[in-house]
């Protein structure tokens, strides 16, 4: 079934939070009743949820309890425009690999034959009818007469004095019955094909995941949509459409016009909605890989840190304090502008504090204006991000409160007075003074910050070194000033 093996959630960012939320959506989905219907539903996810991981490894779950899981990616095969062979096409490649039954290809072909005679049977019936009422006009005509056929108060008189509308009606309506019974020949024998793929499991489903739709364009998104409603009921059929559901909301009213009810035409196709709760920063962080390009060896950072996990914590811990104002979307572009830092020259071969630098970079993005031309009150609005919120300061925050030791008994310090005291130290270097040693072995938190129990910084390494490299002028350390003109220096533009 799977050839690789793959474990479901495997090293998966959220531990079981995930695995365990996947169990209750199959769970729920299993006392659904399927028997003579397919059941639709939208999994909601905002971008960043990671929906399409979660996807992935829900496909690979539902198939270690032994039923059939397909996965379509809507946006890969959306220039294509034509759904429903796209669907036809990866359920029958996906069900393949099941069986080497002879029946099994024998059965394809009629599914195939099937297909070809629904996507056939309105054109041909179209020219049919072309042929016998409008004779040579047929270019000219095909617009009509489909008019004539699906509206309602179509001025007749502009068609030949001879047409017959009562041989038009007629056969009308017989090529609505053929195409009915095309549709239910269509459905019988896809779900004759899934039945040989799996003959020992009459009671399982078939659990379809079209990931990305939202990301398709306006028309061929609905388009999807409205296939698997008409063409794709079939029992034991259950569809997982993978959304961004207020963007498909949106793509749906530049078809339809702004005025047009979005929310209410999406409940037509889906029985049910599942939400993927949004994860945590260092959640999202860990699931994207951020800063596992980045050698931390020879790292420099003040505390220091000592590899990409480390590097994480500390993201989310300045993120958590900037929370209002940050959406995963910005804070993976926010990590690639501090990745591009991380590698510069100036960062490699110079001390410098790494809340300050993560500080900065965020502040810069969510606070300073364009206009903020002068450096001293752009220095002044990105430190927002890193300071106490006060009542001259109208950005809407929260000061996390950190344990400075693992010890019993120790006093919390806020977070933003503990990035204050790396910044003292760090320009007390600069200037050539002493910087202190520190006592505190780890920093653990005490306002439930889910994600983190243990910051991974060492307060104490180098710390004893920095004073004797820095007063031999072997190496500088970087004031807050500096470090925003590095910042600037690199300018690289994120979208909003």
């Amino acid at each position: 079934m799977n050839d690789d093996k793959k474990i479901p959630f495997d090293k998966c960012a959220t531990g079981t939070k995930r695995q365990e939320l996947a169990e209750r959506f199959t769970q729920y989905l299993n006392t659904r009743d399927t028997e003579n219907h397919a059941f639709p539903v939208n999994l909601n996810g905002a971008w960043g949820t990671g929906k399409t991981f979660f996807v992935d490894n829900w496909k690979l779950l539902i198939e270690e309890q032994n039923h059939i899981g397909i996965k379509i990616d809507a946006w890969e095969s959306d220039y294509l425009d034509d759904p429903l062979t796209i669907i036809i096409a990866e359920v029958i490649d996906q069900l393949e690999g099941r069986t080497d039954d002879a029946q099994f290809h024998k059965q394809e072909k009629r599914v195939a034959n099937a297909l070809v005679q629904l996507k056939s049977a309105l054109p041909a019936i179209a020219k049919s009818l072309i042929g016998i009422f409008l004779g040579k006009d047929t270019a000219d005509g095909i617009g009509s007469i489909v008019e004539a056929i699906t509206k309602s108060g179509v001025e007749f008189e502009k068609y030949e004095p001879d047409l017959n509308l009562g041989d038009l009606g007629l056969e009308a309506t017989r090529a609505h019955i053929r195409h009915k019974q095309f549709i239910k020949d269509f459905k019988d024998e896809v779900g004759k094909l899934v039945d040989i793929a799996q003959p020992e499991e009459r009671d399982k489903k078939v659990f379809v995941f079209i990931d990305e739709l939202d990301r398709c364009r306006p028309t061929y998104a609905i388009e999807m949509l409205e296939t698997v409603k008409h063409l794709f009921d079939i029992p034991n059929f259950v569809f997982v459409f993978s959304t961004d559901t207020k963007q498909l909301q949106h793509s749906i009213k530049a078809v339809y016009g702004q005025d047009f009810d979005s929310h209410e035409y999406l409940s037509r196709f889906f029985e049910q909605r599942l939400t993927l709760p949004e994860p945590d920063f260092f959640e999202f962080l860990s699931s994207e890989k951020a800063f596992e390009r980045i050698d931390f060896r020879s790292s420099l950072s003040f505390p220091t840190i000592n590899g990409p996990e480390a590097m994480r914590e500390a993201v989310a811990l300045v993120s958590e304090m900037n929370q209002a104002h940050i959406s995963l979307r910005r804070l993976k572009q926010i990590c690639t502008q501090i990745e591009v830092l991380l590698m510069s020259n100036d960062l490699k071969n110079n001390f410098y504090s790494v809340f300050s630098l993560i500080g900065l970079v965020i502040g810069k993005n969510l606070y300073v204006d364009k206009h903020d031309i002068e450096l001293n009150t752009a220095i002044g609005r990105a430190r927002l991000a890193y300071q106490a919120p006060s009542q001259y300061n109208k950005i809407d925050q929260k000061d996390l409160v950190v344990i400075r030791s693992s010890q019993s008994g120790s006093n919390g310090i806020k977070l933003s007075s503990l990035i204050s005291e790396y910044e003292r130290d760090i320009n007390n270097l600069s200037a050539g003074k002493p910087a202190p040693s520190r006592k505190a072995t780890s920093y653990t938190y005490s306002n439930n910050i889910s994600y983190l129990n243990t910051l991974h910084l060492d307060p104490n390494s180098k710390i004893h070194d920095l004073s004797k490299i820095v007063n031999q002028q072997k190496i500088k350390a970087l004031s807050t000033n500096q470090i925003f003109e590095l910042i600037e220096s690199i300018n690289i533009q994120i979208d909003a």
